[in-house]
């Protein structure tokens, strides 16, 4: 009996959890990471931590490509990162030897900023892209809460049905 009460709960999960099939595992893109083509360059910019917490240092990984992902070598390129349409830092033009460098930064605050790549003296002249980067305070408390959830409920579950399964044997014992 109680194998068949494990095996209808182990039917419900399935239904609740699709199955990841070999031919649907893709990439995993970070939170903060986007890409933007302005005209014959790629600019993108990730984070590190991939949910930046405010009062801690991230990294900010800055990517100057040709339009097939090419890194530029000698790249005249600047960084400003604003809050509500106003600057709150900037990182003057200096000339990377590649297209992929680091910049640290420490967000004052939880809320969104958005920074802006600018590369300077192209061929094409002038270029910028903006990027919106989300600061959470909460991030840490809710995923532990998740993950918490997540192992005690499967336990609660199996709980009940091991005291159920022994209240019905004691009932039939008597």
């Amino acid at each position: 009996m109680l194998g068949a009460e494990i095996l209808k709960l182990c039917f419900v999960l399935a239904l609740l959890v699709p199955p990841i099939l070999p031919s649907e595992v893709w990439a995993h893109q970070a939170f903060n990471s986007q890409e933007e083509t302005v005209g014959s360059y790629r600019i993108a910019l990730s984070t590190d931590p991939e949910i930046p917490m405010p009062g801690k240092p991230t990294k900010l990984h800055i990517y100057v490509t040709d339009p097939d992902y090419n890194a530029l070598v000698d790249v005249r390129t600047g960084v400003r990162v604003f809050k509500n349409d106003v600057l709150v830092h900037e990182v003057q033009p200096h000339i990377y030897s590649i297209g992929d460098f680091v910049i640290e930064y420490t967000f004052p605050d939880p809320g969104m900023y958005m920074v802006e790549v600018y590369v300077l003296n192209p061929p094409d002249g002038d270029v910028s892209a903006e990027f919106n980067v989300g600061i959470l305070q909460a991030f840490g408390y809710i995923f532990y809460s998740v993950v918490i959830f997540a192992l005690a409920f499967p336990l609660t579950i199996l709980g009940i049905i091991f005291y159920m399964k022994r209240r019905k044997a004691k009932q039939l014992g008597r």
